[in-house]
C-alpha cells in the first residue's frame, strides 16, 4: 500500500517506539532518514537539522504541518518562516529538568564545599581540615526562568533550606518559589541573592539581559550559574563583574559563541567552571523524549494536532 503522508523521524528511536508511532499513524510512512523524492509528503518531522532549514529554503516541504524539536531551546529553527506558513512546533522542555537541576547543585556545592582543594589535598597525600566550608543552607537563590526547569530547581534548593525567589514574565506566583517576581520587577531583589541562576529562553527582551547595569546591582560575592542561553549574558560584563569580585564564581554551560573561542579569557579565568552545553544530558535520552513524542503523535492522529509544548512564536518559547 503507497502511503502518502510521511513523518521523518531524525533522532534514533528504539524499534518499540518507531512501532507505537506506526501505529497511532497506520496512513503514514514512517522515514527514518532523508530521503529527497518523498519530502513534499512529509507532514511531520522529528528532530530539526540545519540540513533541514537549507531544503525548507529550497521548498522541499511544502506540506510540512508539524515539526516535534528535540531540545528545549527552539531559537535555531526558522520560526518566523514557521509562524507564516501555520507551522505548529513543540519542543521537548520537561526531559532536561532533573539533569540540569542535578549539574546546577553539583557546580555550586562543588564550589561552596571547595572540592577542588580536597581533591589537590589528596593527591599531595595532605591531611588538613582547613578547607573552605559554606553551604546552600539558609541562602538566597535567585532563579530567572521558572518553568519546567526552574521549578525542579526550587523544589530541591527548598529542600536544602534555601530561600528561593522565581522569575517570569508575568510574575504570577509559583507553588514552588517562595516569592516570584516578573522580569520587568526582578532588579529589586537582585540584591538579595546569594546565588542568581539564568534558565531564561532566547527572546528578544532577554538577550543582553544579564549586561554591565544588571551585574552592578548584585551584591559582591553573588555566585552567578548559566544554564539557559549564552545570549542573555554580556561576556565582557561578567568578566568585569568576575574581576571586581561582584561575582565570586560563575557556572557556564552556555555561551554567546558556541563552541566557545580557543582564545576566550573563560577558559582559564581561576573563578569560572566551564561545561560544554552539557547540562541536559540525559541518562536515557531516548525514553525522556517520547514521553513528549508519543502523546503528541497520539493527539496529532486524534486531532490533527500535537498537545504538550506547543511553542507561542509571539513569544518564542
Amino acid at each position: 500500500m503507497f502511503k502518502m503522508a510521511n513523518i521523518l523521524i531524525n533522532e534514533k528511536l528504539k524499534e518499540s517506539q518507531l512501532k507505537t508511532i506506526a501505529e497511532l499513524l497506520p496512513e503514514y510512512e514512517i522515514l527514518t532518514e532523508l530521503e529527497t523524492d518523498k519530502l513534499r509528503n512529509t507532514e511531520v518531522i522529528v528532530n530539526w537539522s540545519k540540513k533541514m532549514t537549507e531544503l525548507w529554503e529550497e521548498g522541499k516541504f511544502p506540506n510540512l504541518k508539524w515539526v516535534q524539536a528535540t531540545s528545549a531551546g527552539v531559537s535555531y529553527l526558522p520560526l518566523k518562516k514557521f509562524q507564516e506558513k501555520g507551522i505548529v512546533l513543540t519542543n521537548a522542555s520537561g526531559i532536561h529538568k532533573y539533569t540540569i537541576t542535578e549539574h546546577i547543585v553539583g557546580v555550586l556545592l562543588s564550589y561552596l564545599r571547595d572540592f577542588d582543594q580536597l581533591k589537590e589535598n589528596q593527591e599531595k597525600k595532605h591531611w588538613t581540615n582547613e578547607v573552605r566550608v559554606k553551604q546552600l543552607y539558609g541562602k538566597t537563590i535567585l532563579i530567572y526562568g521558572i518553568g519546567s526547569i526552574g521549578r525542579q530547581l526550587a523544589r530541591v534548593c527548598q529542600s536544602f533550606g534555601m530561600h528561593v525567589i522565581g522569575v517570569n514574565t508575568s510574575g504570577d506566583a509559583v507553588d514552588e518559589a517562595d516569592k516570584t517576581l516578573s522580569q520587568e520587577n526582578s532588579d529589586t531583589r537582585i540584591q538579595d541573592a546569594d546565588i542568581i541562576v539564568n534558565i531564561l529562553p532566547e527572546t528578544q527582551e532577554t538577550i543582553g539581559f544579564f549586561n554591565h547595569q544588571r551585574f552592578q546591582k548584585m551584591k559582591a560575592q553573588t555566585l552567578f550559574v548559566n544554564v539557559g542561553r549564552g545570549s542573555a549574558v554580556d561576556t565582557e560584563a561578567l568578566i568585569e563583574a568576575l574581576d571586581n569580585d561582584i561575582i565570586a564564581f560563575a557556572a557556564l554551560d552556555v555561551f554567546e559563541t558556541e563552541p566557545l573561542d580557543a582564545d576566550s579569557p573563560l577558559w582559564e579565568h581561576d573563578k569560572v567552571f566551564i561545561s560544554s552545553h552539557s547540562s541536559g544530558k540525559v541518562e536515557h535520552f531516548r525514553d525522556a523524549l517520547f514521553t513528549v513524542v508519543e502523546p503528541n503523535v497520539r493527539a496529532y492522529a486524534k486531532n490533527g494536532k500535537p498537545s504538550l509544548n506547543v511553542i507561542d512564536y509571539d513569544k518564542s518559547y
